[in-house]
């Protein structure tokens, strides 16, 4: 859970949270309404509620659950949703009227209580959140919940030692204890206890190394109490373990500059705000979304910039991994631009926004990331990975290139790296940087199945290294034979080396194994042809295109069809050992029929300039190879293309 990592019962966290939360769907049917319901009536409101509910919707469950509410106010199952899910959404307003209708008629709910208790806390008015908390139900969670909520309420009316005292009694699970050390270690230190806060935090942090919100609370601590060489040391060797997180790199920083570091909680507000978003944390690594997301919403109620936005950036996390992408990138890019989460939690929101296909937003978000921590090796990769995939491969490489310049060792795990920026000069006509990029991915991580498939189906490809490239792919499919794709490599390799009965048995596989790509259909449907079994070739082109083929493979497919006969396509027509004959232009045909073959990284601008003296007249070419090229886009690699007379 990054700040607040939990371990032995762990997996009972969550089960527990929900029942003793009473979050759980209880299993009845309320209505069980038909799918021709309107949404005009309650049931059909209901069926919606459920609907987006079953989904994981917390937005859309949680309005049509208030509008089924509204319409049905007798209903308690319909109120407890509604308001669970009101509050999860982050509407803590609205999600206030429905908790008090909610504990006037369920008294001991956990969720009402613990929502009238949050807004008590953060009014200061501590007596009437210990009020709330009294009446709430018990359980696994509930008590360590109240426990720490209660405590904070009674250092918020000054009993310091009832306070450590509610803490210290609290019993229960096992992963109680570094809540218990680390809330003991916060309010020992707001209460100038300093020889106490020490030794729970040291405690605390001896028993998990990686908690961050442990350790800088220990540094603090150790800095307050005079000892800042050994807070210094204890955040560099965290550092050394964890680069670049944010909280402890901005603690270590302030060290430096000697000085002497603030408490990590500043006050009873802030206390409380952080065990909601511990315990959210933990049980979001647990699966447990809404119950996870409601505690996170709260702890936000309460220190909207708490823990220098990692309360926020957990919430973003989980609610992204959800499937809640919109609620993910609203919340990440809410955290305040002064917090030290910041630039990791934009290039969350960058990442989620590229899946969502919004590129100008996801481009802006990654240059503010790299921008507010250029040496964030992952943002770099990342960002470079979105270009990739948007096909802008020149910046890609430049993006990788970035990332490579901050590797002070590459370790076997960086071969991505080197991979992805080899496919990037590979598209971009550098084929000598690209081959470099791969041979270097396997320097890194020898054997790696994807790396030895795009270099050997390369080599195969140009013509060059032909044994070489054979062996590679062959490699590659021995270490990965259910990979469709990887045999789709080594069975075209083999027909583009003339291989044809070889090329037909390799490419049945791996239609066996990818029964719905359009693209090994119709690889094995030209293979057939190629060995003479021609009704076959006809079935799979015909299979391709009703698998929904698209350019640049549609146009050649249907051409194939309608001819009903194997269609010339680029330098595939031909083995590729045959193929540096044709990189020259025909001597024999007249000039109306001069043939160019398309190089890697050629352009019709390119082209055009060569042979007609202008890129300005690529049109042309276009219109004179219509048949093959209904589109600049469809240019590929090996098409024999017409030009025309000069």
């Amino acid at each position: 859970m990054n700040a607040h990592r939990i371990h032995a019962g762990a997996r009972r966290l969550a089960l527990s949270a929900l029942l003793a939360a009473g979050l759980a769907q209880p299993a009845f049917a309320a209505a069980n309404p038909t799918g021709g319901a309107s949404l005009n009536s309650l049931s059909g409101i209901y069926l919606a509620a459920r609907v987006a509910d079953s989904q994981k919707d917390i937005k859309g469950a949680a309005a049509f659950y208030r509008e089924a509410y509204a319409r049905d106010p007798s209903s308690l199952f319909l109120l407890e949703r509604a308001m669970v899910l009101t509050a999860a959404d982050g509407q803590v307003k609205d999600a206030l009227r429905l908790a008090r209708d909610l504990a006037a008629k369920a008294p001991d709910s956990l969720a009402a209580r613990l929502v009238l208790a949050v807004e008590q806390i953060r009014g200061k008015r501590y007596p009437e959140a210990m009020g709330e908390l009294a009446k709430s139900s018990k359980g696994a969670l509930a008590d360590l919940t109240n426990a720490l909520l209660r405590a904070w309420s009674q250092f918020g009316r000054g009993e310091v030692g009832q306070a450590l005292a509610t803490i210290r009694e609290v019993e229960g699970e096992e992963w109680y204890r570094p809540f218990k050390l680390l809330h003991t270690g916060y309010i020992a230190t707001l209460a100038g206890r300093s020889d106490e806060a020490l030794e729970a935090l040291r405690v605390a942090q001896e028993s998990d190394r990686g908690a961050v919100r442990i350790t800088e609370a220990y540094a603090r601590a150790l800095s307050r109490a005079g000892r800042p060489a050994e807070a210094e040391k204890l955040l560099a060797e965290f550092l050394d373990r964890f680069p670049d997180n944010a909280l402890a790199t901005q603690a270590l920083a302030d060290l430096k500059g000697g000085k002497t570091l603030a408490p990590a909680v500043a006050s009873p507000v802030e206390g409380a705000a952080e065990a909601l978003g511990g315990l959210g944390a933990a049980i979001g690594q647990e699966g447990g979304l809404e119950l996870s997301v409601l505690y996170l919403r709260l702890a936000l109620h309460l220190a909207p910039n708490g823990a220098g936005g990692l309360a926020a950036l957990s919430l973003g996390n989980i609610l992204d991994a959800g499937g809640q992408s919109e609620a993910a990138i609203e919340v990440l890019e809410g955290i305040d631009p002064k917090a030290p989460f910041r630039a990791l939690a934009l290039l969350r929101a960058a990442m989620a926004l590229d899946r969502l296909d919004r590129t100008e937003e996801a481009e802006k978000a990654f240059k503010e990331s790299i921008q507010r921590n250029p040496k964030d090796l992952q943002a770099h990769i990342a960002y470079g990975n979105m270009l990739r995939g948007r096909e802008r491969f020149a910046e890609a490489a430049s993006a990788y290139s970035r990332a490579m310049d901050l590797m002070t060792s590459p370790a076997r795990g960086d071969w991505t790296v080197y991979y992805f920026r080899g496919i990037a000069y590979e598209r971009t006509k550098q084929w000598p940087k690209a081959e470099a990029d791969f041979r270097r991915a396997l320097e890194l991580f020898p054997d790696q199945p994807l790396v030895l498939n795009y270099l050997g189906y390369s080599w195969v490809d140009m013509g060059v290294n032909l044994e070489e490239g054979l062996d590679l792919v062959r490699k590659a499919v021995e270490l990965r034979p259910n990979d469709g794709y990887i045999v789709d490599s080594l069975g075209w390799a083999y027909y583009r080396l003339g291989r044809f009965d070889d090329a037909v048995t390799e490419l049945e596989r791996a239609v066996a194994l990818m029964p719905h790509d359009p693209v090994i259909n119709d690889h094995l449907g030209d293979a057939y042809w190629r060995v003479g079994r021609t009704l076959e070739a006809q079935f799979q082109w015909r299979h391709a295109r009703d698998l929904g083929a698209k350019e640049p493979e549609l146009p050649i497919i249907l051409k194939k069809i309608a001819e009903g006969r194997l269609v010339e396509k680029a330098a595939e027509a031909e083995p590729m050992v045959q193929q540096a004959a044709l990189n020259q232009t025909s001597t024999d045909a007249q000039p109306e029929e001069r043939l160019h073959v398309v190089q890697r990284g050629e352009s019709l601008w390119d082209i055009a300039a060569k042979h007609l003296g202008s890129g300005s007249r690529y049109p042309q070419i276009l219109d004179a190879n219509r048949d093959q090229l209904p589109s600049a886009a469809a240019l590929r690699p090996g098409m024999r293309l017409r030009l025309p007379a000069q």
